[in-house]
């Protein structure tokens, strides 16, 4: 899935702003995985979206992998996988990638220009990928559950025909 959006990212032409469809697939994957695997997940997602916007290698994968790292372990730990957590969580990482990104490449260097391009570039594409993670995260639900590990677990009935001396 990562791939796919990958290429749909670096060829697509919309007349609209492309959304960053790695950052939803990788957050969704991250709610399903483990802890390691889901930061590995984050990381090559953060490659993949810093070689599709042409910027430094490395920066959106290093933000990727804690976000998907810390999901992870929310999701492992403390919430449950429903859809109106991750839409949360995916917020979160879009808007702080989005403003870490705005920040180190606009902001710092005080162009003229960097509120309208903030505002006409940077929130259409938050807003676009924050609505791509609806889609993204029934298709990963339905692939974890239709190809995932299966656990099983087994529960001891109490039995008073057992003796014990």
């Amino acid at each position: 899935m990562l791939v796919v959006s990958y290429i749909f990212m670096t060829t697509a032409p919309l007349r609209l702003r492309t959304p960053l469809f790695v950052i939803p697939i990788a957050m969704c994957i991250s709610m399903f995985e483990e802890p390691f695997d889901s930061a590995v997940t984050g990381c090559v997602a953060g490659l993949l979206l810093d070689t599709a916007q042409g910027t430094l290698i490395g920066l959106s994968g290093i933000i990727l992998l804690w976000c998907c790292l810390i999901s992870s372990l929310l999701f492992h730990f403390f919430m449950r996988r429903h859809i109106f957590n991750i839409i949360m969580l995916n917020a979160a990482a879009v808007l702080g990638q989005g403003l870490i990104h705005y920040f180190f490449y606009y902001a710092i260097w005080e162009y003229d220009l960097s509120g309208k391009i903030f505002t006409n570039e940077f929130i259409p594409v938050m807003i676009y990928t924050e609505i791509a993670v609806i889609p993204f995260f029934f298709i990963v639900r339905f692939l974890v559950k239709k190809f995932g590990v299966i656990v099983e677990s087994y529960i001891e009935e109490k039995s008073d025909d057992i003796v014990r001396e």
